[in-house]
């Protein structure tokens, strides 16, 4: 563990000195990294590389780094960050992109004191081109703790009280094309799932496949992180009795993104293949966890494989006992001697032994061995992924020496069809098992579609919040919202199901034909109304048509024309208790006016108004003369109504003599109701 070192600015120096000091504390007094991290290189052995915004490569492009003196900063901030609060995503190599460019642009000589308020925003602007709305978000939140550390540290000239402008995308669209869209972006299609399904069920023999198919299996047991699956221990099968005797099945999980470490219990109907998937991996995964423990056990002697020479440790081998020690294909001699230089040994022959080729097999394994995941205590002798060297490489030959660890790149490449050179198409594995042939479109998936497939589900199924948020090792229940992805008609029949007040005496279709017959719209457009919306209210039916406005007179139905009630509907006693409620409010609004309270009257004339509806309403409801389905409008003389100015304009301008239609004019004043609204 490095240890933690916090930069204390000094208060003689100004904010270009503490700026010098603090790059020389993180460069020479920190350990983040290793103490031999070589701070010169732009691209760090972290798999870290400290280019531009127009770096996109995983390769850095030495043309593409960040301009000094910037760099050196960045540097620092970055190892210092890491150090107090670790995290595998690097968010904050985004945000020093974005600040960089900006400072750049200025005068080709990015300087740190240069920052304020302008450069910030418009390093969020670049943030809003360069990435995805989410994306674009937490790097604008990233953008502004840079900020608030170089002020509170004293490293730029002034005070910075800057916040992003970059608000949070909005997630939990459900309805129209564009929900449809995301939901089809965000969820694996049925063809991937059928296709990985057929793929598992023909047990597969090549490790390639044996690895994919098994994760995506053991991926859609339980919502979980593909990160989370790779770094489970060899034991991490819990079994435990319930209290009604019968066993549960669940796996022994360390969660990212500060969940707390517990047991994941897999759903009764996916234990079979949960305990499938993990006996396929185990089994393909058995003798590179005898490699770790050998090395772990006998650090000073060459792993014996079953092709190794049977020879003594400090014997000189042939080129060809080389060649077997080290796993290489022999095919004529000269190949193989050039295998062995190109793997860095000797290729004369007896200048190898096995002691020397150990030597240069404990120099070439893994950075932390023998810590798989060391934040875990997981070592590579108790993984469950651990793999030798190019096992799941095709076409060559699996190293028999060297343990290995898959990443999540290598599960989502084999998803996905990937054009690595010009004409050279590196094929999925839904190209290998032909389900890709006579396809327009190929199918592809990444790790996080199954994650949001499963908490999908877990909200149609009813799951709690809290449950969601539990079984997919969350430690804040507000993420579940990102990975629901119900689409708008499945919410309203969950509504309906679980709340008896929003079921409805007969088919809805029924409902409908009945308002559409006493209604000025034909049934078709009824539907379009009342249907794919499902725009029930808590008294009835609502046909405002969305499409042309939005609601006027949001959670004000009572007194809304567009709100429709049904004779004999049970939501009467919804309507009586709302009417015991206004009564309650309108003696209170009452005793307030006789107090003199400013704005009591307002309210007086707001629940008097609602009163005197409700009063008409529950009339009409328990009146035994009206039958029941029968369609209740009431009109309201205050509501805007085009038709009936139209009506009073006309009726201003006519003679009352002469004029034969202002007869048909007062009628129809009086149907729609007096004053002009």
């Amino acid at each position: 563990m490095a240890d933690i070192i916090q930069f204390v600015p000094k208060s003689h120096l100004d904010s270009a000195k503490n700026l010098l000091e603090f790059i020389r504390m993180c460069r020479e007094d920190l350990t983040v990294f290793g103490v031999d991290l070589k701070w010169e290189e732009n691209h760090w052995h972290i798999g870290v590389a400290f280019g531009n915004i127009d770096q996109k490569t995983r390769i850095l492009d030495p043309t593409k780094v960040m301009a000094q003196p910037f760099l050196d900063f960045a540097k620092a901030y970055f190892r210092y960050q890491q150090g107090h609060k670790p995290t595998k995503s690097y968010p904050e190599m985004r945000a020093l992109k974005c600040i960089e460019r900006v400072l750049f642009k200025s005068n080709n000589n990015p300087q740190l004191a240069n920052m304020n308020t302008l450069v910030l925003d418009q390093a969020a602007i670049l943030a809003k081109k360069n990435f995805s709305g989410g994306m674009a978000y937490h790097v604008g939140r990233e953008i502004a703790r840079i900020a608030k550390f170089v002020s509170d540290k004293h490293l730029i000239p002034g005070k910075l009280d800057w916040k992003s402008p970059v608000k949070r995308p909005i997630d939990t669209v459900r309805t129209g094309q564009k929900a449809k869209e995301n939901r089809e972006k965000k969820l694996p299609n049925e063809d991937l799932m059928h296709a990985l399904a057929d793929i598992f069920a023909s047990r597969p023999t090549d490790a390639r496949d044996i690895f994919t198919s098994s994760v995506a299996a053991m991926l859609l047991c339980a919502p979980s992180r593909i990160s989370e699956v790779l770094t489970l221990p060899v034991d991490c099968e819990v079994w435990q009795t319930k209290r009604d005797g019968i066993k549960a099945y669940g796996w022994r999980f360390q969660p990212g993104k500060g969940g707390s470490p517990f047991i994941k219990w897999i759903p009764d109907v996916m234990v079979g293949l949960a305990q499938e998937a993990i006996a396929r991996i185990r089994e393909v995964t058995e003798e590179a966890r005898n490699i770790a423990r050998w090395y772990e056990k006998n650090p000073t002697s060459f792993y014996r494989h079953a092709d190794c020479p049977n020879v003594p440790e400090d014997k000189p081998l042939t080129v060809v006992e080389s060649a077997w020690a080290l796993g290489i294909p022999i095919e004529d001699l000269h190949h193989t001697r050039c295998e062995l230089r190109r793997f860095g040994v000797s290729g004369r022959e007896g200048s190898n032994t096995l002691a020397t080729l150990h030597q240069w097999a404990m120099e070439k394994l893994p950075e932390d061995y023998p810590w798989f995941d060391k934040e875990k205590g997981i070592r590579y002798s108790n993984a469950l992924f651990c793999f030798q060297d190019r096992q799941l490489r095709s076409g060559t030959q699996t190293s028999p020496i060297m343990v290995w660890q898959p990443t999540t790149n290598i599960f989502n490449n084999d998803l996905t069809s990937r054009e690595t050179n010009p004409g050279y198409i590196v094929p999925s594995i839904f190209d290998r098992h032909g389900f890709n042939e006579n396809r327009i479109e190929p199918l592809k998936a990444n790790s996080h579609q199954f994650r949001h497939l499963l908490n999908t589900m877990a909200q149609r199924g009813g799951l709690g919040q809290s449950e969601v948020a539990r079984w997919s090792g969350r430690a804040d229940m507000k993420q579940n919202r990102i990975y629901d992805h119900m689409s708008e008609f499945e919410l309203v029949a969950m509504l309906r199901s679980h709340d008896s007040s929003l079921s409805l005496d007969r088919p809805l279709e029924e409902i409908a034909e009945q308002v559409a017959a006493k209604l000025p719209m034909t049934r078709q457009e009824f539907n379009m109304l009342a249907i794919p919306t499902a725009h029930l209210t808590e008294y009835g039916f609502c046909i405002h048509d969305f499409t042309m406005a939005p609601c006027q007179r949001f959670r004000d139905c009572l007194n809304c024309t567009e709100q429709v009630c049904i004779k004999g509907d049970r939501r009467v006693e919804n309507i009586k208790e709302r009417h015991q409620i206004v009564v309650r409010l309108k003696e209170e609004a009452a005793k307030e006016i006789e107090e003199g309270t400013a704005g009591a009257d307002r309210w007086y004339e707001i629940h008097d108004l609602t009163d005197k509806r409700l009063q008409q309403l529950v009339g009409i409801m328990e009146d035994p003369n009206i039958q029941d389905g029968a369609i209740i409008k009431l009109k309201n003389d205050n509501e805007f109504s085009p038709l009936r100015r139209a009506v009073e304009s006309r009726l201003n301008k006519t003679n009352k003599q002469s004029d034969k239609d202002r007869p048909l004019l007062e009628d129809m004043r009086n149907l729609l109701g007096g004053g002009l609204g």
